[in-house]
């Protein structure tokens, strides 16, 4: 087994403990990163209502913006690091790994803890506006996976990216969303259609999957 390259702090010194402690030590500060977690999550999203209230911005908005923004930090900050250090692929790595997280475990948590707080099994509902925000989601995730199924991501398709994220916030609306939506779902089916690598690779996704089945 090969052990990653560690450039001092917590993570070196930890690595330099004995098995026992390396895990009872890893196992604590699991442990208390969720209590303190568990802790500082109902008053940080009571705190962001109530700020949107008192500066006279739309909850949803700040919400959506300034919570992603303090959850992520940490990702954000170890991705570049990564690329600083001349490892981009590390850094690309943490932030799907971290989508991959939000897609699956986070997201279908969300229900279970709605039934958990009422008492009783019952479905989500979602109103408009979050119907609108998942679909506009789910398209730049979709255009996004198009972009780096081939395992490159060059300077123009992540300008795009950007472009795309950046000019959405300054355009808000009904309509705009799923304009939105619907040209990241042009640009991934454009992808496909016209970069084989891009589509051999996506298509090669499936054949990899259905062989793990069918094995």
């Amino acid at each position: 087994m090969v052990k990653p390259a560690l450039d001092g702090g917590p993570a070196e010194l930890i690595e330099k403990l004995q098995r026992a402690p390396r895990i009872a030590c890893t196992i604590f500060m699991f442990v208390y990163s969720g209590i303190v977690i568990y802790a500082a999550a109902e008053p940080f999203a009571e705190g962001l209502l109530k700020s949107a209230n008192s500066l006279g911005i739309e909850e949803f908005l700040l919400v959506q913006w300034l919570a992603p923004l303090a959850s992520e930090a940490p990702e954000f900050i170890v991705a570049i690091l990564f690329t600083l250090r001349l490892n981009p692929g590390a850094g690309i790595g943490t932030l799907i790994s971290s989508k991959v997280n939000q897609w699956t475990l986070l997201v279908g948590a969300i229900p279970i803890a709605y039934s958990w707080s009422s008492g009783s099994f019952g479905a989500l509902l979602l109103d408009a506006r979050q119907i609108e925000e998942l679909f506009l989601t789910s398209a730049q995730s979709l255009f996004a996976v198009m972009v780096i199924v081939n395992l490159s991501f060059s300077v123009w398709e992540a300008l795009v990216l950007f472009l795309l994220f950046a000019t959405q916030v300054f355009i808000p609306g009904t309509e705009a969303r799923y304009i939105y939506a619907c040209f990241y779902i042009v640009l991934a089916v454009g992808i496909f259609s016209f970069c084989p690598s891009n589509r051999r690779a996506f298509l090669g996704l499936f054949k990899s999957l259905f062989k793990k089945h069918s094995a």
